[in-house]
């Protein structure tokens, strides 16, 4: 029996998109981490393994493979990874993306603060 990743060779109706798209800059900051931490060439070697890196996408529950993207994986794969290391500690920065969330929420009601009057205007 296949898991929820054993997905090559399966039949599927969509089209491949095969087009390039840029990378936005936090997924080229994404690849630059995982470059970093698996640099065998690094002062102490390398961080993390590839074959770890795969086993952390691979290990996602199956609505996060199916629904987040290539580098929202790799990114929760690398902190699974590093946080069993003790490289990270999970819950300083779970803290931190939460200020962070927090605080682009509140800049981002106070530039917007008052469209919603703005909405009903008409051009005169």
């Amino acid at each position: 029996m296949s898991n929820h990743h054993d997905v090559g060779g399966a039949p599927s109706s969509e089209p491949i998109d095969r087009s390039e798209h840029p990378l936005l800059p936090w997924e080229v900051r994404v690849d630059a981490l995982m470059w970093t931490l698996t640099d065998a060439t690094r002062p102490g070697g390398p961080q993390m393994t590839v074959d770890e890196l795969r086993y952390g996408i691979e290990s996602l529950p199956e609505a996060d493979y199916r629904g987040l993207g290539y580098f929202e994986k790799w990114l929760l794969s690398m902190i699974a990874v590093m946080s069993r290391k003790g490289a990270v500690d999970r819950a300083a920065l779970d803290e931190r993306v939460a200020a962070v969330t927090r605080s682009y929420h509140a800049e981002h009601a106070r530039e917007h603060a008052g469209d919603g009057d703005r909405a009903h205007e008409h051009p005169a």
